[in-house]
């Protein structure tokens, strides 16, 4: 069984529906059992105090792309528009919506930022890494084997500052990482922008500025940049 597909919903993640929009975004909307709960999440928002950043068009159309042997090929699952609302993108129309999904990107310093998406009336958080570039969205939405493995080693042998932030997450038993602090969230982005936090393959996107844009076929990572293949 596939890392993903271990990943089943169950009670103390956050909902389906939140999951199921967060990973419509990344181009990995799943159905049935194969709804991924594999996420970093809070049961409340962790950065309502943060200050967001706007890396993306005003309006833009969300193309998704899905892992493929030759780079990433464009997926079966329906765009979705966005439109900024003061320091969040809010979907103005996406898959199956019954609650407006907001994503909100919070700068680390670098070229990553953290995502942080949430749909309306609900509490919970997912949260990721993500990097723009060449009209590509790419996240890091997905925790896996090697994710749990590199905070269990953080935990072991980290400073007793970083030890103590990391006690502010719990790692649910199907690899899902439940964040409880600030502390905790910011700690695992250290760890990813250092290079201390594997996560599972990139969720990817192409940002067109209209929604009848004809995408690429397919998307090829050349070191920090991307190809666009017709």
């Amino acid at each position: 069984m596939t890392d993903r597909a271990a990943c089943l919903p169950h009670r103390g993640l956050p909902t389906p529906r939140l999951i199921r929009f967060c990973l419509a975004l990344a181009a990995a909307l799943l159905l049935g059992p194969l709804l991924a709960a594999c996420t970093i999440s809070s049961e409340k928002p962790l950065l309502n105090d943060a200050a967001a950043a706007a890396p993306l068009p005003d309006a833009f159309t969300f193309f998704p792309y899905e892992w493929g042997e030759d780079g990433y090929v464009r997926a079966t699952d329906a765009p979705t528009s966005f439109v900024q609302a003061g320091d969040a993108y809010v979907a103005t129309a996406s898959p199956d919506s019954d609650g407006a999904m907001t994503v909100r990107f919070v700068p680390t310093g670098g070229e990553t930022f953290i995502i942080a998406v949430t749909i309306a009336d609900q509490p919970e958080t997912v949260y990721g890494f993500a990097r723009y570039s060449d009209s590509v969205l790419a996240m890091a939405l997905s925790p896996d084997t090697a994710t749990v493995a590199a905070i269990a080693r953080e935990r072991a042998t980290s400073m007793p500052k970083e030890r103590k932030a990391l006690a502010g997450l719990r790692i649910g038993s199907q690899q899902e990482v439940i964040v409880k602090t600030r502390a905790a969230l910011d700690t695992l982005t250290h760890m990813y922008t250092a290079g201390r936090l594997p996560m599972g393959h990139l969720a990817v996107g192409y940002i067109a500025l209209a929604a009848d844009a004809t995408p690429p076929s397919r998307l090829v990572q050349s070191g920090r940049q991307w190809i666009g293949v017709p």
